[in-house]
């Protein structure tokens, strides 16, 4: 496959040199006028271009289009001058030659500026919704060149003059349809191909969008000035000729840049400065002429260009300002230090974790700032990056409450705003403090977890190991007694007993450190309300429907409401309360309230307030506790159930 890639950029070439030898090889007067056409550009370079394309890529449907493309235009540039070669010496099928050179450049022109913009650059429309444009593109360059085909008439030169072999007098009949109907349709599919563009650019990421705007400028330099004898019909020949092969000449090398390189040269530089400008010109010009016809119309003065000139120069700036904002907002640029904090804190806001909105606050800010890559290093380590970060990137100290908490690595293009990088800084020091205090706090509890393990494995080995050994110990020696001395074996008996009685307390205390039991027989809802029976006051209340929810869930509610319970015994001097737990699809929320006497107005954090905080901030939730002195006591816990 590879040899006929490379086959066909080699044919390419050698098809249009041997046009031009064909052509110098007939009679002056027998020669065409068009000693150059964009075919000539079309043939060289797009085969070359489609087999580079596609031995870097295999399977590239845009390569493979463009080196199909190549060819036919070769060909069709080919078959011009040798089957004029072909007529003049009266050669056998000179008139299929003839034929063929009538209508061959439809099936290498129309693909390329409808189905190139269409299929580029993964070989798919931008959506379903474009499928039906795919099909009337394809049908459309079919229906084209039948017509030609089949269309009855007389082609030649000079004495030379022949009939359509394959005419069909029915076609004739369709020829005012197709000036009608068939060609402004083409030419609305082919700019509606092109739009096609424009929903990539928007829907993609900030590679597609360069990638997009690198092949969108020439291929609408192409279908403007292919369509420019309908558009424009005295245009003289060598313009056409001019205009044509520069556009169609920076296609495939624009595309080659598309498809090959990630840094794209900087091109969206170039669009925002084009879209700017070209958007000022046209409003000023409108100003500037309304101006002048209104001036002439109304007062018949000859000072209208200076009021137009006045009028431009007094809006060139307001307007280039607004012009610049609505750009930059479309390629998501900002240059507002006060919008692009708004961005940073509205994209932080839909975020579900301190490390998510750390890595979209790069990316936001990346994007906004046109940096080639943006990075945040914590501790020595990159956590976060997006774009592409040079060998020698440039670093800015992050900084909280003047504590160096790592850098921002940038790479930019150019110069960079100081402001916005201020801004930018900020923002994202405090994501990376957050970032950090998270994993500060994964790796204490984690760190807590193994102490905890350790302890429980050294009570076990300390104590109740040590505790049945003796045991067995004790039952050995009573079963030698056993024999001997029946009447010694009753103490130590009932010695045993009591120690079996301590184990098994210190068993219970070791699994109620884990589990509370209650749990697992009575579920969360039943062990509350033991929990509530077992107070002697003050009276409590509990209102929840059976509820079924992860382990730890279970085990932190009900230890926030075993310690909420103990305090209102202790401390709350209440005559009632209520435990309320609601289950959403989301959270779980729990409700203790009393009606005591309430927090004093400076109250201590004591180790159960602690107790129940932590247990809720591990889980991922809030805890809440509201007082009025006299009026009871509210705490509400909402512990995540995701």
């Amino acid at each position: 496959m590879r040899r006929l890639l490379w086959l066909g950029a080699v044919a390419g070439p050698v098809a249009v040199v041997a046009a031009f030898w064909f052509r110098y090889d007939l009679p002056p007067q027998y020669r065409t006028q068009q000693v150059f056409r964009p075919e000539c550009v079309i043939g060289v370079t797009y085969p070359t271009v489609g087999a580079f394309l596609l031995s870097r890529r295999p399977g590239l449907v845009v390569g493979r289009l463009v080196w199909t493309i190549g060819l036919f235009a070769a060909g069709y540039w080919l078959s011009i001058p040798v089957s004029r070669w072909a007529v003049v010496h009266e050669l056998p099928g000179a008139v299929l030659l003839r034929w063929a050179a009538k209508w061959a450049y439809i099936p290498e022109f129309l693909p390329l500026i409808m189905l190139v913009p269409l299929l580029f650059p993964d070989g798919r429309v931008p959506s379903r919704r474009w499928r039906p444009v795919l099909v009337l593109a394809v049908l459309l360059v079919v229906v084209n060149t039948v017509f030609l085909m089949l269309l009855p008439g007389e082609f030649g030169f000079g004495p030379y003059r022949h009939s359509n072999p394959f005419g069909v007098d029915a076609v004739a009949g369709f020829d005012g349809f197709y000036g009608r109907v068939i060609e402004p349709l083409t030419v609305g599919t082919t700019f509606l191909a092109i739009s096609s563009l424009a929903v990539r650019f928007k829907a993609g990421d900030e590679i597609a969008r360069r990638q997009i705007a690198w092949i969108a400028y020439p291929l609408l330099g192409t279908a403007v000035v292919g369509y420019s004898d309908l558009l424009w019909p005295d245009i003289p020949f060598w313009a056409f000729t001019t205009l044509t092969c520069t556009a169609v000449g920076t296609v495939p090398v624009a595309l080659a840049v598309a498809v090959l390189r990630d840094r794209l040269y900087g091109i969206d530089v170039i669009v925002n400065r084009t879209l700017v400008y070209a958007t000022l010109t046209v409003i000023l010009g409108l100003v500037y002429f309304g101006l002048i016809a209104a001036v002439q119309h109304f007062v018949m003065s000859p000072a209208a260009g200076f009021a137009g000139a006045l009028a431009v120069g007094a809006l060139f700036q307001p307007v280039r300002k607004r012009v610049q904002r609505s750009v930059d907002s479309l390629l998501g640029l900002e240059r507002d230090p006060y919008r692009l904090a708004d961005r940073l804190s509205r994209t932080v806001q839909r975020t579900e974790s301190p490390t998510e909105a750390l890595r979209l606050g790069v990316k936001t800010a990346r994007r906004a700032l046109a940096l080639t890559g943006a990075a945040v290093e914590i501790d020595g380590r990159i956590l976060h990056s997006d774009g592409v970060l040079g060998d020698n990137p440039r670093a800015i100290p992050l900084v909280w409450h003047g504590e160096p908490i790592g850098r921002l690595l940038i790479e930019a293009r150019g110069r960079s705003d100081h402001r916005l990088l201020g801004v930018l800084t900020r923002h994202v020091a405090d994501l990376a403090h957050t970032v950090r205090l998270l994993r500060v706090s994964q790796e204490n509890l984690i760190s807590t977890r193994e102490e905890e393990r350790r302890r429980l494995g050294r009570d076990l080995h300390d104590g109740l190991g040590p505790t049945l050994a003796s045991l067995a110990l004790t039952v050995d020696a009573a079963r030698i007694r056993l024999r001997s001395d029946p009447t010694s074996v009753e103490p130590s008996l009932v010695a045993l007993r009591e120690r079996m009685t301590s184990a098994m307390a210190e068993i219970r205390d070791l699994v109620h450190g884990l589990r509370p039991p209650a749990l697992d027989a009575q579920g969360l809802t039943g062990a509350v309300q033991t929990l509530a029976a077992d107070l002697p006051r003050p009276h409590v209340t509990v209102e929840a429907d059976p509820i079924d929810l992860p382990s730890p869930i279970e085990v932190a509610a009900y230890r926030i409401v075993q310690e909420a319970l103990t305090n209102i015994t202790r401390h709350a001097q209440a005559t009632s309360a209520a435990i309320r737990m609601t289950l959403t699809d989301t959270h779980l929320e729990l409700v203790v309230s009393d009606d005591g006497r309430g927090l004093p107005k400076a109250p201590s954090s004591g180790l159960g307030l602690i107790s129940m905080r932590e247990r809720t901030s591990e889980l991922g939730g809030t805890f809440t506790l509201a007082s009025r002195p006299g009026h009871g006591t509210v705490l509400t816990a909402r512990l995540p159930i995701g």
